[in-house]
């Protein structure tokens, strides 16, 4: 009895921990259009008439679908199964523990529950709106079915799989230890085969009928397999080991014990290893907060917890392992803190900022409108607004033929683009994810087209941002000239190295970086004067700042911030004839900016 009311504290102190970290990632708000467009008719699509699996978690978007249709709120309803989804992890870890400890001790079973509950990486995404928790629920459903009734196994196996593709992974190294560790024979491995291929042939055949390909297309956009994922996949795998891995210590535990280990327990290192392998292998994950590792975390602590049991019965203590897991559980809450909170704060902040641009956008463009974009999450969902994912996860073309320019910096890991495409398909819209400066190599390769230079120019909107000016930049019109690709991606990213200087206000060094620009860069990139004229009026060179912005309204009169400072200039010098004509300009390409002032 004791050890049920400490399983039930344990799993309370998991949901006040959870809670405690309320947020909604913004990759969440990619299945609620999905989910909204399937409710509303349009079938499963993030664009209507647009037939792509820019999705992950198929299953988790039919459950999300059926409370949204029962008109319940499917935000909050996937932050209240994610937790429950939580929850059920620690009970279902906790009864894994009982069968491969057979009950020897009823404390060491609640081990691998307390460092769970205590893991802010698992309460971060239970409760951000993701399926992650919901897929390490059904990961932990198979390993415990697999233990006491297998063909339940096949079923929960099964399930796992429609949340998210890598429950395929578990359930072939389930598989594999099942013929070479239990050593059951072939033909009942092959009949567990069968029947989870038969669970999942009619989504199989749903998938080739409905959008041509077996494999999402997230699969084609976020992952790969080269050496530069490997690399990245090594990095990833070392950021967790330092936060949670005990610096790799965890890996190594079982190695001691592997021959004491029996034939359940070594099911538990296969998963691990050859789990964590595939994610190095893939290249980690773009999101922060270690959310691919986190269906390892409770087989990582469970493996914890049978050595603890082994020190114990060597050592005929309880007390040094109850002091050990206690000290674990403290370090794994608060040595990553800091880190998680800010992770959870910078998210916060972009949901909360693209939940302002998306009201804005809606205010300055409606909803009839073609919008290319980096970060598709919140603003997709609350625009309406046709969307086309400028790194490819919900846009096949873009994820399966990425084009490859050598010299673009970026600290991204999302590297797949395609410039050529995305300007065919002539948005009315292109956002990028920090205003005017190209940060993705998707939006800095867009300033080595000349349709992209000369057809689109910078566009303010004001909409509900408190006088606050939003940025994105807008078509023009059509462009009949001939797209010409400038070979040398030296000035972009001179470009956006001048726009972060200007933001620190290191001028002088911000003005140098703008005039190389002017030698290594192509001579139609007016954008490079009307930066230049800005820092100069800022560092109150009126003249220099005025030569620089007629510079930049003669080769572009879409130049609208050069506008702004002339119309500044002339109101100083009196010449009210040359400011109404600054003013009309602004008036007839940006008119929100003249709104804001």
């Amino acid at each position: 009895m004791k050890e049920k009311i400490i399983l039930f504290l344990i799993i309370a102190i998991f949901v006040v921990h959870a809670l405690s970290l309320n947020f909604t990632q913004d990759d969440a708000f990619i299945s609620y259009r999905y989910v909204k467009n399937f409710i509303n008719g349009h079938g499963l699509v993030f664009n209507p008439g647009e037939r792509v699996e820019g999705y992950t978690n198929f299953l988790w978007i039919i459950i999300l679908s059926i409370f949204a249709r029962l008109g319940l709120d499917m935000i909050m309803v996937s932050k209240i199964l994610g937790v429950l989804a939580g929850a059920t992890t620690l009970f279902l870890i906790y009864q894994i523990s009982l069968n491969i400890f057979k009950k020897r001790d009823w404390l060491f079973p609640l081990f691998a529950p307390l460092l769970l509950a205590s893991n802010s990486a698992f309460a971060y995404w239970s409760i951000s709106g993701l399926e992650t928790a919901f897929f390490v629920m059904t990961v932990l459903l198979a390993v415990y079915f697999y233990l006491t009734n297998e063909r339940l196994m096949i079923i929960s196996s099964a399930l796992s799989t429609l949340v998210r593709p890598e429950g395929v992974l578990v359930f072939g190294i389930i598989i594999l230890h099942k013929f070479f560790f239990k050593k059951d024979k072939l033909k009942n491995c092959l009949f567990s085969i069968l029947g989870f291929i038969l669970l999942l042939l009619p989504f199989l055949i749903f998938k080739i009928y409905y959008y041509g390909n077996l494999l999402p297309n997230p699969f084609y956009a976020k992952t790969g397999f080269s050496l530069e994922y490997v690399k990245a996949g090594l990095a990833y795998f070392w950021l967790f080991l330092k936060h949670y891995g005990l610096w790799g210590v965890l890996y190594l535990i079982p190695i001691p014990f592997y021959k004491e280990l029996e034939v359940k327990g070594k099911l538990v290192i296969l998963i691990v290893y050859i789990y964590t392998l595939y994610i190095i292998i893939i290249g980690g994950d773009v999101l922060q907060a270690h959310r691919f590792f986190l269906p390892l975390l409770p087989f990582l602590y469970l493996l914890f917890s049978f050595a603890l049991m082994k020190l114990s019965l060597m050592l005929k203590n309880r007390v040094i392992p109850i002091f050990v897991v206690i000290a674990f559980s403290f370090l794994t809450f608060f040595v990553p803190r800091n880190w998680i909170m800010s992770v959870r704060s910078a998210e916060i902040g972009l949901s909360s900022k693209m939940s302002k641009y998306a009201q804005g956008l809606r205010q300055s463009f409606g909803t009839n409108f073609t919008l290319a974009m980096t970060t598709i999450g919140v603003i997709s969902y609350l625009t309406d607004a046709k969307v086309i994912d400028m790194l490819g996860l919900t846009d096949p073309y873009v994820a399966k033929h990425p084009e490859k320019i050598p010299g673009l910096l970026s600290t991204w890991k999302e590297k797949k683009f395609n410039t050529q495409y995305l300007l065919s398909r002539n948005p009315d819209v292109i956002m990028f994810s920090t205003g005017i400066k190209p940060s993705a190599p998707a939006e800095r390769a867009l300033f080595l087209s000349s349709k992209f230079r000369e057809n689109y120019y910078p566009y303010y909107f004001l909409g509900i941002l408190e006088n606050v000016l939003g940025v994105v930049y807008k078509k023009k019109g059509e462009y009949t000239k001939k797209n010409e690709i400038f070979p040398d991606a030296r000035f972009v990213n001179l470009y956006n190295e001048a726009i972060n200087l200007q933001h620190q206000n290191d001028l002088r060094t911000c003005l140098d970086k703008l005039k190389e620009i002017l030698e290594v860069g192509p001579k139609d990139f007016a954008r490079v004067y009307e930066e230049i004229s800005r820092c100069n009026f800022l560092m109150g060179n009126t003249e220099e700042c005025k030569k620089y912005a007629q510079k930049a309204v003669e080769m572009d009169d879409y130049c609208t911030m050069a506008h702004i400072l002339l119309h500044e200039i002339y109101l100083r010098e009196k010449d009210t004839t040359e400011a109404l004509q600054e003013r009309e300009k602004i008036l007839s390409h940006n008119p929100e900016m003249l709104e804001s002032r």
